[in-house]
């Protein structure tokens, strides 16, 4: 018997070491480690959310335990009933109602607009910038990398294997995202970031990793049965490493395109892609 309640011992506290405390007072489970720039704004606005609305709820509850303790029925005392619909009753729902918008969505959306103008759509110029061209398939993900004459959709241009993306540390990243075939969604949970590939359309994000690592990308939108199989992997590296990387993928002269051309009769698995896959750089201004 002591066995077995050791063993539950055990196990309540390994539990107990995965929960931590944000700043906020709040208790959840570890998300994954944040190693990016900006991606404390998200986890911010999150947080913020979280603990006004347990505010709210223990709210809410205490005070429903209170009336249901006052006006219950007893002896001497029969249950009271109230339709709410009284000029008091009517203005405190108003008031409550203003508290939780002004409270909650007013300060929500400036909190994100104020990130969005300040980080997320304020898209890093200059020559110290890293751009990648990402098309999601069904059911992997394609990279493509400016080789020296720093043009996409070039033959010097870094194509490296599937679902493999190497990036270096501390450097802006700017990707832009769109898809051969279905809708896809790229995001990358430790970076907190998360971009739509829609088809028809060429969408841009950057971030900035302020850690070495390897980390996975994932597919945030339902691209069909194989779906569960689009993961990639972020690899964040050292400068030298990095252009050590490109390097090694820049293609030889001597070499032809991997790439074979678009075969309608293929598998549910990873398909092969057109050899000319990718764009002119579009701008983000």
């Amino acid at each position: 018997m002591n066995s077995k309640v050791n063993y539950w011992l055990k196990k309540i506290k390994s539990k107990a070491k995965k929960i931590t405390s944000t700043a906020w007072g709040i208790w959840y489970i570890d998300p994954p480690k944040d190693v990016s720039l900006d991606g404390y704004r998200i986890d911010n606005v999150i947080q913020y959310t979280d603990m006004v609305i347990t505010i709210y709820f223990g709210i809410v509850i205490l005070a429903l335990i209170f009336f249901i303790f006052k006006y219950r029925s007893r002896p001497g005392h029969t249950a009271v009933y109230d339709k709410g619909d009284t000029k008091k009753h009517v203005l405190a729902t108003i008031a409550m109602g203003l508290l939780v918008f002004f409270s909650i969505d007013t300060v929500i959306e400036a909190m994100s607009f104020r990130d969005l103008k300040e980080a997320f759509w304020n898209f890093p110029k200059g020559e110290n910038v890293v751009k990648v061209e990402v098309m999601p398939q069904q059911f992997a993900w394609n990279f493509r990398y400016p080789g020296s004459d720093e043009k996409f959709n070039t033959d010097d241009d870094v194509v490296p294997a599937q679902n493999q993306m190497h990036v270096p540390v501390n450097t802006p990243i700017i990707i832009q995202i769109a898809p051969f075939d279905v809708i896809h969604s790229f995001y990358i949970p430790n970076f907190r970031v998360k971009q739509d590939a829609t088809p028809g359309m060429v969408n841009a994000m950057w971030f900035q990793a302020t850690e070495t690592g390897k980390f996975e990308i994932a597919c945030a939108e339902l691209c069909g049965n194989g779906h569960y199989r689009m993961r990639g992997y972020l690899t964040v590296e050292s400068q030298e490493d990095y252009e050590k990387w490109l390097a090694d993928n820049t293609p030889k002269e001597d070499e032809g395109d991997d790439w074979d051309d678009w075969d309608e009769e293929v598998d549910e698995g990873n398909r092969e892609i057109p050899e000319e896959w990718g764009w002119t750089w579009k701008e983000v201004r």
